[in-house]
């Protein structure tokens, strides 16, 4: 999706996977959880986060079909529950409507990092075909009809996204469509590209972001910071290997 702090959106697109690449890697990691070769994790595969390298619903019918696989009853499928199931997008609208139709209660991720149009339309280009508002309410939507709670992904960046200033009109916007906790924002310290001019927020100002939105009232979550040791952001492991 082009989006330029990501290692993904400059490598550019490829191509997509096939269902049978998607379910592979889930039964993968479901026998390497069952043959307890994982440190600190045994039984079976219980969650699964469509996200990372691209965009899930630019890939729906492949996508969808590995969730109906996923989901299904063994022998047939994996028979997992669809609660345990994310699906991330950056706001692709017509996409979101239409997953909400599907009768899969899975959980919607909105890649949103910008509450306003003139910010996002630079951070996620696509923002130009689907604005701020039109994304937010396509989420609204999704948990409406699916009594899901949608999470709100939102990268803090230094000195770009992270101002009091713009965790207001985050409050702003994702409040203007109802109280009744349709929402739960989880801010995420950036993972930097080497050589990239986008880079994490300072803690002082990661806090007073959370502070204000707590106050705000809206439930919040900051990420822990974990795989900058092994280039675990969106992208960055192919593009070490490219």
């Amino acid at each position: 999706m082009a989006c330029p702090f990501c290692a993904t959106g400059q490598g550019g697109l490829k191509r997509n996977l096939s269902q049978a690449e998607i379910l592979i890697q889930a039964l993968a990691a479901d026998q390497m959880l069952k043959a307890g070769v994982i440190p600190s994790a045994s039984g079976r595969l219980s969650n699964i986060v469509f996200m990372g390298m691209g965009e899930p619903l630019a890939n729906y019918a492949a996508v969808l079909g590995a969730i109906r696989s996923l989901v299904a009853p063994s022998p047939k499928g994996f028979g997992m529950s669809a609660r345990g199931i994310t699906v991330s997008t950056v706001g692709l609208v017509p996409q979101i409507g239409k997953l909400a139709s599907e009768g899969l209660p899975v959980t919607l991720a909105v890649s949103l990092h910008a509450p306003d149009d003139e910010l996002r339309n630079e951070l996620v280009p696509v923002n130009s075909r689907w604005s701020v508002a039109e994304v937010v309410d396509a989420a609204w939507g999704y948990a409406r009809v699916t009594r899901r709670r949608v999470s709100i992904e939102y990268a803090l960046m230094r000195g770009i996204n992270d101002s009091v200033e713009r965790a207001n009109l985050l409050a702003d916007v994702l409040k203007r469509r109802g109280d009744w906790g349709w929402v739960h924002v989880n801010l995420i310290p950036l993972n930097p590209t080497p050589g990239s001019k986008w880079t994490a927020s300072r803690p002082e100002d990661e806090a007073a972001f959370v502070k204000t939105l707590e106050r705000r009232g809206l439930p919040v979550t900051l990420r822990d910071t974990r795989g900058s040791e092994i280039d675990g952001a969106c992208g960055q492991l192919a593009a070490g290997e490219a």
